[in-house]
């Protein structure tokens, strides 16, 4: 457990370095506060590690933050015209932060940050290696959240939008309705939702 607990503060140190290092590179954008409030700055490194996430928050003064997760409620990013949204969540026990991709009114989808940085001792040296990550996450009102798999997909997304949402339900798998066709589902799923609404 002491071993644990000390790897993690010196993989924390480590982290802290590289994100020092690098917030040349942040973009201007805003922190949400757990009380709703925007604290502009410039967002730098976001890092994903089997230990959690942290990421660099760079205020207008230009002091550099590493906030974990459960500080804030997430933070935004601008590319040009492009906004970049990341969410902070809570699932079994970790907090993280997710990329939203799909923001409807009675679903959501969020994904993992694509790279994950796997700390490892070897021959008493912390070796970091990249690994590509492709994980989604849907999020329906309540805060619920749960890891979204292309194997058993169907099944699922049957189970997940079988009660406020039959018609789409019925059409999930056939053409048009599969993994790939994600947003598609989505937004006929918030349809459906939406008609069932009015209706009350």
């Amino acid at each position: 457990m002491i071993k644990k607990f000390t790897l993690l503060l010196f993989t924390l140190g480590i982290l802290c370095c590289t994100l020092s290092a690098q917030h040349t590179d942040a973009l201007t954008g805003y922190i949400v506060t757990k009380n709703n409030y925007h604290l502009t700055g410039a967002i730098g490194l976001i890092e994903h590690t089997q230990y959690g996430s942290m990421v660099e928050f760079i205020n207008d003064f230009g002091t550099p933050y590493f906030l974990h997760p459960a500080l804030i409620k997430g933070f935004v990013f601008f590319e040009g015209p492009a906004v970049t949204a990341y969410e902070s969540k809570y699932y079994r026990n970790s907090w993280m932060y997710l990329k939203l991709q799909y923001a409807g009114d009675n679903i959501s989808l969020l994904q993992t940050p694509e790279t994950m940085v796997k700390y490892e001792w070897y021959n008493g040296n912390l070796i970091a290696h990249d690994k590509k990550v492709v994980q989604y996450w849907v999020e329906l009102p309540g805060d619920r959240i749960q890891p979204l798999k292309r194997f058993g997909f169907r099944r699922q997304m049957k189970r997940l939008m079988a009660d406020a949402a039959p018609k789409v339900t019925r059409l999930i798998g056939k053409k048009g309705y599969r993994f790939k066709d994600l947003y598609t589902i989505l937004a006929e799923y918030d349809k459906e939702c939406a008609k069932g609404k009015r209706r009350l």
